[in-house]
């Protein structure tokens, strides 16, 4: 199978995007981190105790109540993990042997440089979980040890709340953004990731300033 032409550019008739100078620079910078914080707004307020989000975001995780109510944490943990490090991993695979050098299993990162249009987001959207999957991990482990606790009254309400928002961030990164990148929806896939990452800002935020 033929190797990658090193002299061919890494990116092939790309689309032409947004183009920015200083101040519009400035202006991006300052709309991301606003959406990113709206957006921990929104999902803090969809996924409030006993809200129909919540309460659907904990059907789905416990498969229609095959899990246990209690392991909402675990099972997203495990559907989060299953898609990082198994699932994805065989759609960018796929993605880099659907290029024009084919896949090398001796060098197959080298590869994933000169793709574009499906076989880049097919490997795209691994990357992406590689990405988020370990701060996932962090505001998880932050809320468990939080669980493990004797917990009062609003501490218990914190803890169900940061479940929801933790459901929340792995629906929006597996269910829905995968799908959206593969497709090419991109105003869906760019909404399920700001309001994923949202919710993870928005746990830490509670497990910060919340009382319990």
């Amino acid at each position: 199978m033929s190797s990658p032409d090193e002299t061919r550019p890494l990116l092939e008739g790309p689309k032409q995007g947004i183009t920015l100078n200083e101040k519009t620079a400035i202006t991006t910078i300052i709309a991301v981190t606003l959406g990113f914080s709206f957006s921990g707004i929104v999902a803090w307020w969809i996924t409030s105790p006993n809200s129909l989000v919540g309460r659907a975001l904990a059907t789905f995780f416990t498969l229609f109540g095959l899990i246990s109510d209690k392991r909402v944490l675990e099972s997203c943990s495990l559907l989060y993990a299953f898609f990082a490090y198994a699932f994805t991993p065989g759609i960018s695979t796929a993605g880099v042997g659907l290029g024009t050098a084919g896949y090398n299993h001796g060098d197959p990162r080298h590869a994933k440089l000169f793709l574009t249009g499906l076989p880049a987001r097919m490997t795209a959207s691994h990357q992406n979980l590689l990405e988020t999957f370990p701060v996932y991990a962090l505001v998880a482990a932050l809320t468990a040890l939080l669980g493990s606790r004797g917990l009062s009254t609003p501490a218990v309400a914190l803890y169900d709340h940061a479940v929801n928002l933790l459901a929340l961030h792995v629906f929006c990164k597996t269910i829905i953004y995968i799908p959206a990148y593969l497709k090419d929806l991109g105003k869906l896939r760019s909404t399920s990731h700001f309001l994923g990452i949202g919710a993870l800002l928005a746990v830490l935020y509670q497990l910060t300033f919340g009382s319990y």
